[in-house]
């Protein structure tokens, strides 16, 4: 942020967005309130990197593309004194058990399951199930045999959808503009090179080298090739179908080849691997 204040950015902290400006038909600019009372903000783009349940989109109306709905939940906890400190993954039928190491000597330990599958409505039977989907692991039981747990287990469930991300003055990034399940870890990935791209393109029209309506367009035709196959590769993974022979071979075969892992990973959560690059490449 002192970087972008350096070059003239402005922060306003504590303030929230309550409506737009709207010119002729363009977003002009914003309506919001701060701690010095309400003031309106004006600008040639507004731009909505304000998260899934964005503000700018619904104020600008901005349709759904695709929306696949919620295609699994989860519950996860925060325990101390695991007996492995490495990251286990286990499936069981159309259940996955997440076990991965945090700060202050934590693991998070996630359940992820189908809706069909959601526990009773409560508390009580929500802990319940996770504690006992748990335990009927037994290297997970294992792990966590002398561990405690100690927060309430939390429930997440993410709706996987995209939106039309231009118009007259206004555009989306990131999760304001396509949000989908976390099971390929590549929101954030999505949010760097959106803002990559978008940064671009309003360089272009804000400069005069393109129309800026032109420049948004094509901010929304490259978001639309970098994420689509990854959209339905993960909208298909977070289903929690059964691996496919084929799958199960490939995987064997990669697991023997230590690059090979590296690429796998590398393509699943989005990252680029350049040839010397380390583990995980280079986040997008």
């Amino acid at each position: 942020m002192p970087e972008a204040r350096a070059k003239g950015a402005r922060l306003r902290e504590r303030f929230a967005v309550t409506g737009l400006i709207v010119v002729d038909g363009r977003v002009a600019g914003v309506r919001g309130a701060g701690p010095d009372g309400p003031v309106d903000l004006h600008a040639r783009v507004v731009v909505g990197a304000d998260g899934r349940n964005s503000t700018v989109a619904r104020l600008v109306k901005a349709s759904v593309l695709e929306d696949r709905g919620i295609l699994a939940r989860s519950l996860y906890g925060y325990w101390r004194g695991t007996a492995e400190r490495g990251v286990r993954v286990v499936f069981r039928g159309r259940r996955g058990i997440f076990l991965w190491p945090t700060n202050g000597d934590l693991t998070v330990v996630s359940l992820v399951f189908p809706p069909e599958e959601a526990p009773a409505p409560g508390r009580t039977a929500r802990d319940a199930f996770y504690m006992s989907s748990l335990r009927e692991v037994p290297e997970v039981g294992q792990a966590l045999a002398s561990a405690d747990l100690v927060s309430q287990p939390r429930s997440a469930a993410v709706r996987n959808a995209r939106r039309h991300v231009h118009g007259p003055g206004w555009v989306l990034a990131g999760d304001a503009g396509h949000h989908k399940d976390p099971v390929s870890a590549q929101g954030i990935s999505d949010a760097f090179a959106d803002a990559a791209v978008l940064a671009d393109a309003l360089d272009a029209g804000l400069s005069g080298s393109l129309g800026l309506d032109e420049a948004l367009a094509g901010y929304s035709a490259t978001r639309d090739a970098q994420r689509l196959a990854a959209f339905a590769y993960t909208c298909q993974q977070a289903e929690l179908r059964p691996f496919t022979a084929e799958f199960l071979d490939d995987l064997t075969r990669t697991a023997a080849d230590e690059r090979a892992v590296e690429a796998f990973v590398n393509t699943f959560v989005g990252c680029d691997a350049p040839s010397d690059a380390g583990w995980l490449g280079e986040s997008h």
